[in-house]
């Protein structure tokens, strides 16, 4: 049986390799939006890390929605990415390595922009913490 400073070093231990997992798995796009899930019935707008300008004239928009009716359309939380202009390739390719399953097509508000959604695998979702894993 470990005591309790072994065990606090292993459990340092276990976070730092998490940590370096995630900063191994993940691009800044990504890491952006794990650290900023986005709640859509707060009202909130999705925070300025998860914009990403790719010119004056492209913009995407990667975000985790975390709120209760998407969970519960998706069986959990998704990753959601808006492009403008509408782009249906450029959508896929920022949701080409994240996610599980199939790309769910999202009308949008404005029609100059394009949304996909992809619900988040378990190893995802565990990293947004606060046991939205189902």
């Amino acid at each position: 049986m470990l005591n309790r400073r072994a065990t606090e070093r292993l459990h340092e231990f276990q976070s730092s390799i998490r940590n370096y997992y995630v900063r191994k798995q993940f691009g800044p796009w990504q890491r952006a939006a794990l650290a900023h899930p986005l709640d859509d019935n707060s009202g909130a707008e999705p925070p300025p890390a998860c914009f990403h300008a790719l010119s004056n004239e492209h913009t995407v928009i990667l975000t985790c929605d975390i709120d209760e009716e998407t969970c519960q359309a998706f069986g959990g939380p998704v990753w959601h990415v808006s492009v403008w202009p509408p782009s249906r390739k450029r959508a896929g390719a920022v949701l080409s390595s994240i996610g599980e399953g199939v790309l769910f097509e999202e009308p949008g508000v404005h029609p100059k922009v394009f949304h996909l959604r992809r619900r988040m695998t378990r190893e995802e979702i565990e990293q947004l913490g606060g046991g939205y894993a189902q």
